[in-house]
């Protein structure tokens, strides 16, 4: 095979840029006769050439990257088994072993940083720290370098979070900083039940375990909310907190005052606004100042149909291959009708009734409805038991 030099190669593209543009001026008319056609003819033909160059030399490296990684996928992961390697951060590798010895390597390098790896978990948010179980213990490694920062010295621990990480020290739950150092100390036993601690907006839920009562403390430790709520939410998007004691439920903001009073409902937040279950069913919506949009909000609205008391015949024929008819059957049957109500759907799928105009009958109480005439309704209470309501809404007895 003939070997090609660098400059025979250039030679051979300028000579088909010039072509190729020859062609195209001379759709339009232009010439090569004249100083400013030449001009411009050099122009677009040297522009073309420093493209095609910048081409050529991102097709190279990005075969020259596909060769290296595959040369230290082959290199690190025995053979190119690399079905169990997980990314962690850029070049940094976790690479799982069936028998437990896992390790985190560097990909480029092929260095292995981090050895006897069982398992690892992300810190969340802006933390590099990630947490790491040898098996026996638990440390901290480096997301960016992959290198161990914190010795796996810990019975259990957690993910860090705003730059802090929940530990079991001796049996007792602390917070460490990035460099392993307690920052807070909350004299707690570890409980096997305990989901662990994680930093949200500049607090931490703190207890609910065995279903005891839970409360939030800041980065310093401090008890911002009492250990006496059911359960405690953070809404991170709009910075801000659902809290829940029995059956009620509150909102509070980042300094911890109430947007929602504490009341006996169901909270969730989406979208930038409040939505509430109430008691009866209905549902309310709030902005996040606390202000009232609206106190009743459905769903859904659908017609209900009814047999009426006219009876009507059918007769279905059935016939042979000759067209002949070989058997006949007449049923009768009740035609359907529209009832006079509509029958809306609000909070935790309840329903309720409501006119053409859209005046509500009835509070959303029942389970489900169906029209048994043209203004009458059979309503599911609860466990089987139903009910029948007139067009007023009053229970026929």
């Amino acid at each position: 095979m003939k070997r090609v030099s660098v400059s025979l190669f250039f030679a051979v593209m300028w000579k088909g840029i010039c072509q190729v543009l020859g062609w195209f001026f001379g759709l339009f008319g232009y010439k090569r006769d004249g100083k400013f056609a030449k001009c411009v003819w050099g122009l677009f033909a040297t522009s073309g050439t420093i493209v095609m160059a910048f081409i050529a030399l991102a097709i190279l490296y990005a075969g020259w990257t596909y060769v290296r990684g595959s040369f230290y996928r082959a290199r690190i992961c025995n053979n190119g088994d690399c079905y169990h390697s997980t990314p962690v951060n850029g070049d940094i590798y976790f690479h799982d072993t069936e028998d437990g010895k896992g390790y985190i390597f560097n990909k480029r390098t092929g260095e292995k940083l981090v050895k006897h790896v069982m398992w690892i978990a992300n810190p969340v948010g802006k933390d590099s720290l990630v947490c790491f179980s040898n098996g026996k213990k638990r440390g901290y490694f480096s997301q960016n370098t992959g290198r161990l920062v914190i010795d796996p010295q810990f019975d259990h621990a957690w993910v860090f979070s705003e730059g802090l990480a929940s530990v079991d020290y001796g049996g007792s739950i602390k917070f460490i900083d990035t460099t392993g150092k307690t920052v807070i100390d909350l004299k707690t036993a570890y409980t096997p039940e305990m989901d662990g601690y994680v930093f949200h907006s500049g607090y931490c839920v703190v207890g609910g375990d065995n279903d005891e009562p839970c409360g939030l403390i800041d980065k310093t430790g401090r008890i911002v909310l009492p250990r006496e709520y059911s359960a405690i939410f953070p809404e991170e998007e709009v910075g801000m907190w659902r809290v829940q004691k029995d059956e009620k439920m509150s909102v509070l903001d980042k300094d911890m005052k109430p947007v929602i009073p504490l009341m006996e409902c169901k909270v969730w937040i989406y979208e930038n606004m409040i939505d509430m279950t109430m008691p009866d069913h209905t549902m309310r919506k709030y902005d996040l100042q606390g202000r009232l949009i609206n106190d009743f909000y459905i769903t859904c609205v659908r017609t209900e149909e009814y047999e009426t008391d006219e009876i009507r015949y059918r007769t279905e024929k059935t016939t042979d291959d000759d067209g002949e008819t070989v058997y006949t059957n007449t049923e009768s049957y009740h035609p359907l009708a529209t009832a006079r109500l509509r029958v809306y759907t609000a909070g935790d799928s309840y329903e309720g009734l409501m006119d053409a105009d859209g005046h509500i009958v009835t509070m959303p109480l029942y389970k489900g409805i169906d029209a048994i005439g043209h203004d009458l309704y059979l309503c599911h209470v609860s466990n089987g038991d139903k009910v029948v309501v007139n067009g007023s809404g009053a229970v026929v007895r």
